[in-house]
């Protein structure tokens, strides 16, 4: 066995000094990292083991996956820089027989379904292998979008597994330093103007254009230099094999002629009543004021969205190269396709490279309130004490019987306690149901909260198009639940133009495309189980006259949550709950988080969302990641100045 293991060791330093090798010399610059770890420390978790290394700042965390130690690290470059190599040079290679399997990352859980007790399901393709896992040292991953200031950038993240494991022998294979060095050459040209002439373009049908004229002038009074396009025009100035794609590449030309950095679409379905959501796999168009692009990310097992609308496709103009990013990537007609079957997936890029906010209003009528609300939103927001008050809503979301963390309140408090401490919190939490019935939510609780006005709004728990709702601790039937909300309570919302920005954790609640005869008519996957809303929870909540909303983020699709608690997955050094560190949680974490880095306008803050999330979780490498960002929209105007103008 001894020998063995020199003979495998040996193999492994040698190919550890293998990298790609194509056209070092054509590149312009270098840069090289060097990082040092400690020998792994083995801890017990229940019949599976786990690892520790000191100097791994992140976990390889995947379902049915081994769980294991990750160094991870984003690099910025300019815009368009192409990463000729990477070179990888490790130390003396270890091994080391383990007394047991390591832990497998537990499956994920959909945010709606009434079972979650961690399912440690391992994927045995891989444990019954005789193959390495990973199968290389390091990993690399490119993108292309917008930094924290807004420029646009190639963003390169590293992924650096300082320990390997033989599942069936039941051997990890480690080292103690690496040596990484970047080979990367620049642009030598910049597609953007220096000088923009405009910041924010407003997309709409011409028969919405009188009335946001008035928001145009007031975003010009704010310094926002803003203009509208009409769809007409576009469609007849641009070519694209269907009109979202004529949408697409206008906003292509826009960045590269006027180099704007928001885009505010303005348009849903024409109807309340009735209408076709879907031309085809790839779009709706037909019923809508304005088009919306669908995916074909289809989730695997019985519960699955066939396809979900993604507004990133408007936002995700660029690869890291600089090339268009069409969302078809193997040329087939299909969008977005993630497929184990019939062509794989096509390979994203998803950094926004403009911030995009939607306004789906379904009538002139819904264009008025939301141009007025903006405007007093942003006129008469600043300095109001109601400002400072985040309300936030959270239970037991998931049966999780290992830990029984109550993960909605978890994901609340891991905000509250980490980035929001300068806001006065109002937890109405399931938690309370013996201690402060008042303070639970329920629907007269949300309702006297929200009407009392806030500045922040954050659920966390089950969703779908038309409510919310979560768990009593340890209760898991929607037979006895707090209560929660729907669309059907918010005529009752009573707090004016003291408007909270929200944030909503569950299923399907931002699913902007359905209508009262689809929801009654179109099971299963109008998600409302033959209840009528003729309109999402997300934008019913946005566009309420006399309250609700400024503006409002939830998932398109089923809305994905993790169990247990697993090590700092997110390599930020703060170790928190996995409901906080993976997949919907971590969103909800990165958007307050990019809103404590400094960050007050809207879009700016959608974006650095799904950056952050992304120089965490490469979107090609989990199609739960790849959905995540895909299904979360901005109901509402990207150049908000949260709080308003001074």
């Amino acid at each position: 066995m001894k020998s063995l293991s020199l003979i495998v060791s040996g193999l492994l330093l040698l190919s550890s000094f293998a990298a790609l090798s194509i056209g070092e010399e054509a590149a312009i610059d270098k840069k090289t990292i060097d990082i040092q770890f400690l020998e792994p420390k083995i801890i017990e978790k229940g019949s599976y083991l786990e690892l520790n290394v000191d100097g791994a700042n992140a976990c390889l965390y995947h379902s049915g996956e081994p769980i294991l130690p990750m160094y991870t690290k984003t690099f910025v470059f300019p815009f368009g820089t192409k990463i000729v190599d990477i070179i990888c040079e490790t130390g003396e290679v270890k091994s080391m027989v383990l007394s047991d399997k390591i832990v497998p990352a537990p499956n994920l859980v959909i945010r709606g379904l009434d079972k979650g007790v961690p399912d440690y399901e391992k994927n045995e393709i891989i444990y019954n292998s005789n193959d390495i896992f990973p199968d290389n040292w390091f990993k690399y991953y490119t993108g292309g979008g917008l930094d924290a200031n807004s420029m646009h950038k190639t963003f390169l993240t590293v992924r650096f597994f300082p320990v390997r494991y033989s599942p069936l022998t039941d051997t990890i294979h480690y080292v103690e330093n690496t040596d990484l060095k970047i080979v990367y050459k620049e642009p030598e040209t910049d597609p953007f103007p220096e000088n923009g002439e405009y910041e924010m373009v407003i997309i709409s049908p011409s028969e919405f254009s009188s009335e946001l004229q008035k928001l145009v002038d007031h975003k010009n009074i704010h310094n926002v230099d803003t203009t509208i396009k009409t769809l007409e025009d576009i469609y007849g100035e641009y070519s694209g094999v269907d009109k979202p794609e004529q949408i697409k590449y206008f906003i292509k030309d826009a960045l590269e002629t006027w180099d704007i950095k928001y885009v505010m679409l303005v348009g849903g379905m024409k109807s309340l009543l009735f209408g076709s959501s879907r031309d085809d796999a790839n779009q709706g168009t037909k019923s809508w004021y304005l088009p919306v692009r669908y995916t074909n990310n289809k989730d695997s097992g019985g519960t699955y969205d066939p396809g979900f609308i993604s507004d990133m496709y408007y936002a995700d103009i660029y690869d890291s190269e600089g090339n268009f990013s069409s969302w078809d990537s193997n040329e087939d007609g299909v969008f977005a396709k993630w497929s184990q079957l019939y062509g794989g997936k096509d390979i994203l890029d998803l950094y926004p490279d403009v911030y995009i906010g939607r306004l789906a209003c379904r009538n002139i009528f819904e264009v008025n309130i939301m141009v007025n609300k903006i405007i007093n939103y942003e006129t008469s927001t600043y300095g109001q004490e109601w400002f400072n008050k985040m309300v936030v809503l959270g239970g037991d979301s998931h049966n999780d019987v290992s830990t029984n963390y109550l993960e909605g309140e978890v994901v609340c408090d891991s905000i509250l306690d980490n980035y929001m401490t300068d806001f006065d919190a109002v937890k109405l939490y399931a938690s309370n149901k013996d201690t402060d019935p008042t303070y639970t939510p329920s629907e007269e609780n949300i309702l006297r909260e929200i009407s009392a006005g806030c500045g922040f709004l954050l659920f966390d728990g089950h969703g779908s198009p038309g409510s919310w709702n979560t768990h009593w601790p340890g209760i898991f039937n929607w037979g006895n639940t707090p209560g929660g909300i729907s669309c059907y309570d918010f005529p009752k919302l009573s707090n004016g133009y003291r408007l909270p920005v929200a944030v909503v954790g569950g299923c399907h609640n931002s699913m902007f495309n359905i209508t009262a005869v689809s929801t009654i008519f179109e099971k299963p996957f109008t998600w409302t189980y033959g209840l009528m809303f003729p309109e999402c929870f997300s934008w019913a909540l946005t566009r309420k006259i006399g309250g609700g909303s400024i503006a409002t983020m939830g998932n398109t699709g089923l809305g994905l949550g993790a169990t247990g608690e697993h090590g700092d997955l997110d390599g930020d050094g703060v170790n928190l709950p996995d409901t906080a560190e993976a997949v919907g949680g971590y969103q909800e974490v990165c958007f307050f988080k990019t809103y404590n880095d400094g960050v007050n306008i809207l879009g700016d803050l959608w974006g650095g969302t799904h950056s952050k999330y992304l120089d965490t979780f490469p979107c090609m490498e989990d199609q739960s990641d790849c959905k995540t960002v895909q299904q979360w929209p901005l109901l509402g105007d990207p150049s908000l100045r949260i709080g308003g103008y001074s």
